[in-house]
């Protein structure tokens, strides 16, 4: 074989071993954007609206799961109060604690209104116990960043669809206001009782045919329990 004709066989090769690894950082580069953090893309569409339309000065932030993010026109329901929804569907604890920044501190909030811990129930893995370490983690956070922050946990709600979890939820509740109890500028707001009938059963017209998520109904239940513990401010 002559020297030109080698040196065309090699560059041949040079370039398959190019595309190759072109081919292959693209492959790798697609693999890791489908294990994306959860809720990174919601959280992203988040800080482009708002870019659009700015949120309120130090809001009241409503933050938490689904319970937290259907409830709609909140800002219209607490009107005498500066209210912002940061609720994610689905979010457990973890989450709400891993986008805490996004959700909660970038607002520079005069008071967190917070609902988590619903779904974490369903998981084997989440004990009361973890639920309520898990929570109070977030709690800390917040204390840390923000001390003097007045911060009002709503207790879990008694949806029909977790009655498997009922005990559980029970004893994280507890533990839950046991806890809030001890600390400064943390109010534990029971929904629970308010939810249940005369004997403790399931009020379910306050529900969707989900069982989980509320009517109307219900957030009516909740507006009332919260707005005492709202501070109000000029709009």
């Amino acid at each position: 074989m002559d020297l030109k004709n080698s040196i065309n066989i090699d560059v041949r090769i040079d370039k398959y071993v190019v595309l190759f690894i072109i081919g292959s950082l693209v492959s790798v580069s697609n693999i890791f954007s489908q294990f994306k953090p959860i809720y990174a893309e919601e959280i992203q569409a988040i800080k482009t609206f708002e870019k659009i339309y700015l949120p309120p000065k130090n809001p009241i932030v409503f933050v938490g799961s689904s319970s937290i993010r259907l409830w709609k026109n909140i800002e219209k329901k607490f009107e005498k109060y500066k209210v912002i929804n940061k609720g994610l569907g689905g979010a457990q604890v973890k989450d709400i604690i891993r986008y805490a920044d996004q959700l909660i501190f970038d607002y520079k909030p005069s008071q967190i209104v917070l609902y988590i811990g619903e779904n974490d129930l369903k998981y084997p893995v989440n004990s009361s116990d973890s639920i309520f370490e898990n929570t109070k983690k977030l709690l800390s956070m917040i204390r840390e960043k923000m001390p003097d922050v007045p911060v009002v946990y709503i207790s879990i709600k008694p949806s029909p669809a977790n009655d498997l979890y009922r005990n559980k939820m029970i004893q994280t509740n507890n533990l839950m206001r046991k806890y809030i109890e001890t600390e400064s500028n943390m109010t534990f707001v029971d929904v629970y009782k308010d939810m249940l009938t005369s004997n403790g059963g399931y009020r379910h017209e306050l529900f969707a045919s989900d069982k989980l998520h509320m009517k109307a109904e219900g957030y009516k239940i909740w507006q009332r329990i919260l707005k005492p513990y709202l501070l109000k401010q000029p709009r």
